[in-house]
C-alpha cells in the first residue's frame, strides 16, 4: 500500500511540476498582442486560405515589414500598430498544407535571440542560419533537421494563436 501511495505522489509532482512551455500548445514566453486587415497587405491576403502559404511580419523602426511569395512591402505604423506586440523576432503567418491558420515566432526558439531570425522557403519551411535548424511550418513548427548541432536538445517553434474572421487576423497571447 505504501508502495502504490508513494507512486501516486510521484505521479502527481510530475503532473503539476511540468513547465508552461511543455503542457501548452501555444507560447506565453514572448507577449503577441496585433490585428490586421487583410485585404489591406497583400502578404497576408496573399497567404490566408492558400494552402502552404507562409508570410513574415516584422518591425523596423515605425514600419512594419512584410515579406511573402508576392513580395516585400513596408507600411507605415498607425497609432494603432504602433503598439502591437509581435514576440521576439517578428511573426511567421500563413495557412497550412492542411488548411489550418498557424502563427510562430520569427526569431529561431534554440538561438531565442531577436537578430537570429528565420528565413522561410516556399516548401513551408523555415530555417535558422546561425545554427542551421530546419523547421516545419505546415507541422505545428516541429524540427524537421536538427543542423549542425549548436543545441543539444533543440525545441520547436514558438507558436501563438492566431484567429481570422473573414476581415480580420489577429494574433494574440
Amino acid at each position: 500500500m505504501k508502495k502504490i501511495l508513494l507512486l501516486f505522489l510521484s505521479l502527481l509532482i510530475t503532473m503539476t511540476a511540468c513547465d508552461d512551455e511543455i503542457s501548452s500548445t501555444y507560447s506565453r514566453k514572448y507577449r503577441v498582442m496585433c490585428g490586421f486587415q487583410v485585404v489591406s497587405y497583400a502578404e497576408l491576403n496573399n497567404v490566408i486560405g492558400n494552402f502552404g502559404q507562409f508570410a513574415t511580419i516584422r518591425r523596423s523602426g515605425n514600419r512594419l515589414i512584410m515579406k511573402s511569395q508576392v513580395g516585400e512591402h513596408e507600411y507605415p505604423m498607425d497609432a494603432l500598430s504602433k503598439d502591437f506586440e509581435l514576440g521576439l523576432g517578428g511573426l511567421i503567418v500563413g495557412t497550412t498544407q492542411f488548411g489550418d491558420l498557424r502563427a510562430y515566432d520569427l526569431a529561431c526558439r534554440n538561438c531565442d535571440r531577436v537578430e537570429r531570425r528565420l528565413t522561410l522557403s516556399d516548401d513551408g519551411t523555415a530555417r535558422c542560419a546561425h545554427c542551421e535548424i530546419v523547421y516545419d511550418l505546415n507541422n505545428n513548427g516541429v524540427i524537421l533537421d536538427a543542423g549542425n548541432g549548436l543545441h543539444s536538445k533543440p525545441r520547436g517553434l514558438y507558436r501563438y494563436p492566431v484567429n481570422y474572421d473573414g476581415m480580420r487576423l489577429n494574433i494574440v497571447n
